[in-house]
């Protein structure tokens, strides 16, 4: 739910800004192309420009919500092809945006430059645009990245006199008055159980974090790498059970000597 959530978050101002784009409007949005002279300006179909790049934004933003489907779906394989699709579509509209003056009326000002190939040099407004694709890529993938590293980091475990906090996605602070038990169990996540995601990061099936039911569990909180033995278990009252595990099985027994001693 929280990959969809920071999508949507990422993606919405740029489907804003590409419907504005598409309608034809906008191209003043567009750096470089606004700080032209009216002449030169003249010389480009405004409303094409912008219809082209408002499509490329629209198309960009939509494969966006690949990357959350391909965590819900614990698809790794679907992650790398929404990857390879922004890079091919970004190049093919980069080609597409460099040749045969494509944003060029059909009538220019005789003073206007001619390349020993008989076309108009693209001006810098049109290369701003394919700049500006680039960006947003990039802008895309670090957004992805940071939710993925925090994803997919070990949950840090600070155990106080009468807390205990675990710094993490969908982290939490315990009062010790609520644990009823701490147990270590010599089994992983998967052995014990993982039961239906309803509110947390799945990642690609190992990091789990957040909201997760089973009929065997209920409700409960994991803070696990899935593969990983032992796993700490937390019993609360009046609260879901927690679930925490490192990727290093040493890792998880200190933590647990420690809440338990």
């Amino acid at each position: 739910m929280l990959g969809w959530i920071i999508t949507a978050v990422i993606a919405i101002p740029f489907i804003i800004l590409a419907i504005f784009l598409y309608k034809g409007k906008g191209a003043f949005l567009i750096a470089g192309y606004n700080t032209m002279s009216d002449e030169k300006r003249a010389a480009y179909n405004e409303k094409a420009l912008s219809k082209a790049v408002g499509t490329l934004l629209l198309v960009l933003s939509a494969l966006m919500f690949l990357f959350p489907l391909a965590m819900q779906l614990e698809a790794m394989w679907l992650f790398w092809v929404s990857f390879a699709l922004f890079m091919i579509i970004t190049i093919v509209f980069a080609i597409y945006a460099n040749t045969g003056n494509r944003f060029r009326r059909n009538t220019v000002s005789a003073d206007t430059q001619i390349t020993a190939t008989g076309q108009t040099p693209m001006s810098k407004g049109v290369k701003f645009a394919i700049v500006f694709c680039v960006i947003f890529t990039i802008l895309i993938f670090i957004g992805v990245g940071i939710m993925f590293y925090y994803g997919e980091k070990d949950p840090v475990i600070t155990i106080q006199n009468d807390s205990i906090k675990i710094d993490a996605m969908y982290g939490l602070t315990i009062n010790k008055s609520e644990l009823q038990e701490v147990n270590l169990i010599e089994k992983n996540m998967h052995d014990i159980g993982i039961g239906r995601r309803t509110n947390g990061y799945g990642g690609f099936g190992q990091a789990l974090k957040g909201n997760f039911s089973s009929a065997e569990l209920g409700n409960h909180l994991l803070f696990v790498y899935a593969d990983s033995s032992p796993t700490i278990q937390l019993r609360r009252t009046g609260g879901s059970d927690i679930f925490i595990s490192f990727r290093d099985g040493e890792t998880t027994r200190n933590i647990y000597h420690q809440i338990s001693g």
